[in-house]
């Protein structure tokens, strides 16, 4: 499996965009063979959404991998905190299980597309019993939602890091990877994704929430 670095910033709305911006320089003044990153954009979604999920409000979520991802994962946590309006950057080392592939981290993938995030915070009372779950019985169903061109799995990774970074432990994250917000839009309205939401009911024991968002991501460079 691939390890990737994944960098979640939260604070202030308002900091979004210029925030964006800062991040997205940043990355492309980085040697290209000595790193590859991917930089997720939050959306605004037309409508409510029809059912009762939580929403998270990062500002911006990068994933970073190759020989310089831990300081460029310094770097960016640096920078970030130069901006008022930030109020938290946490990392967290991640392996990648490509499920069905075709995501913007890919080299060979389309470098754009419109991805729906869904982090489950954790902990499991058991990890691995929880892990299997998912694969075996939750993914089927996530195959079954319209739109999905591929589905990337992310899994903790031990890792120590620097004293400087904040190391978060998210027991996993999931990234449904849609060609266009219509793809993503009509999985949000569609009755399969009731049917996965009904199947958290039988998830093995895990505390913390379980957060949605909706995101653009690109490849750097595009």
């Amino acid at each position: 499996m691939i390890t990737t670095r994944m960098i979640h910033f939260h604070g202030a709305s308002g900091t979004g965009l210029a925030l964006i911006a800062a991040v997205n320089a940043e990355l492309r003044a980085r040697p290209a063979d000595s790193m590859s990153a991917v930089v997720h954009e939050p959306i605004t979604l037309p409508g409510a959404d029809p059912l009762p999920v939580d929403q998270d409000a990062r500002l911006l979520m990068c994933q970073v991998s190759g020989p310089l991802a831990d300081s460029t994962a310094e770097r960016l946590d640096a920078l970030a905190r130069g901006f008022a309006g930030v109020r938290a950057v946490s990392h967290q080392r991640m392996s990648i299980e490509r499920i069905t592939p075709g995501a913007p981290d890919e080299p060979g993938a389309r470098p754009e597309a419109v991805s729906w995030i869904v982090q489950y915070n954790g902990p499991a009372e058991d990890p691995p019993a929880f892990q299997a779950y998912y694969r075996s019985h939750h993914v089927p169903i996530v195959h079954r939602m319209p739109g999905i061109r591929s589905l990337n799995l992310y899994s903790p990774e031990p890792w120590t890091g620097t004293a400087r970074l904040h190391k978060v432990n998210h027991l996993l994250i999931v990234q449904a990877v849609f060609d266009n917000l219509d793809g993503l839009l009509a999985m949000r309205n569609s009755p399969q994704r009731r049917e996965g939401l009904q199947d958290f009911n039988n998830y093995p024991k895990f505390e913390g929430a379980v957060t949605h968002q909706a995101m653009r991501s690109h490849r750097i460079p595009v």
